[in-house]
């Protein structure tokens, strides 16, 4: 799983992905949500035909984190809240003893979910995820610490798409002028990141083959001390620099350098 992440064959970092996602600032992840079903086979069954009280649910893992994300000095949490859109409330990611993974994401789409994080402290504002139909809520979420020296937390965000790709982007967010915005993005693969603790994703040759589903009572421990582990794909260097490892243009595995002076973002050549 999170340790051997980076032994994968060329030929499947090459084909795993339709499209490539270029470095951002500040703009919305339009691109990967306009790419969340184009590497999705047709969708045979209708979504009538299906029925959720035919499967056991799965809650499924919500991300929490704490830190100073307003620069107050206190220290405020953050939690993953996967709602339905029919009743607005919280509901489940998964179902166990699903057929295929087909069934999953028709599933998911019938409840319309939308994901975001909410602090215990109302003084800071909902960070808006996504509401497209096909995903499973965040498949990461950390808090980076103090990245560009402005006395506030930035915290890293990816989304959990229930399509067929193994492509993504990593988010970086910052908490400034009473609100939420992109600080930089960079593009990913998901087989980058450890699985959560109850699933466990098999990707192969054009993405994502399949996505098994454990249970409530079943939550894998090792699989947790994994995730809780993983250091993720950014780490802050001297003179208020950072690294990020991301997946580039020629669709391989690669690192880059970014200067953060003065609150902005500047990619420094190779």
């Amino acid at each position: 799983m999170g340790k051997q992440i980076f032994a994968v064959p060329v030929l499947f970092l090459f084909f795993s992905c339709s499209n490539q996602i270029k470095h951002r600032l500040g703009t919305g992840d339009i691109s990967r949500d306009e790419m969340a079903q184009t590497n999705s086979p047709e969708i045979r069954t209708s979504a009538e035909e299906i029925k959720t009280d035919e499967f056991v649910p799965v809650s499924g893992y919500r991300f929490l984190i704490e830190g100073d994300f307003d620069g107050d000095g206190k220290n405020e949490r953050l939690t993953e809240c996967y709602y339905s859109g029919l009743d607005r409330k919280e509901t489940n990611k998964f179902y166990q003893d699903l057929p295929d993974y087909e069934q999953l994401v028709i599933l998911t789409m019938q409840k319309k979910p939308y994901t975001f994080i909410v602090s215990d402290n109302p003084l800071i504002d909902t960070l808006h995820i996504t509401s497209k139909e096909q995903q499973f809520g965040l498949s990461y979420l950390k808090n980076e610490g103090d990245l560009n020296g402005d006395g506030t937390d930035e915290i890293s965000y990816v989304v959990n798409w229930a399509d067929w790709s193994s492509c993504n982007t990593w988010y970086i967010m910052t908490y400034r002028n009473s609100k939420w915005e992109e600080f930089y993005s960079f593009p990913i693969w998901d087989w980058m990141l450890p699985d959560l603790p109850e699933t466990i994703s098999q990707y192969g040759l054009m993405g994502l083959n399949d996505k098994t589903i454990g249970s409530n009572d079943t939550v894998n421990e090792y699989a947790e001390e994994i995730l809780a582990d993983f250091e993720g794909l950014v780490r802050k260097m001297n003179g208020n620099k950072i690294r990020v490892i991301y997946r580039n243009e020629e669709a391989e595995l690669d690192s880059v350098i970014i200067d953060l002076n003065d609150n902005k973002v500047t990619v420094e050549p190779k």
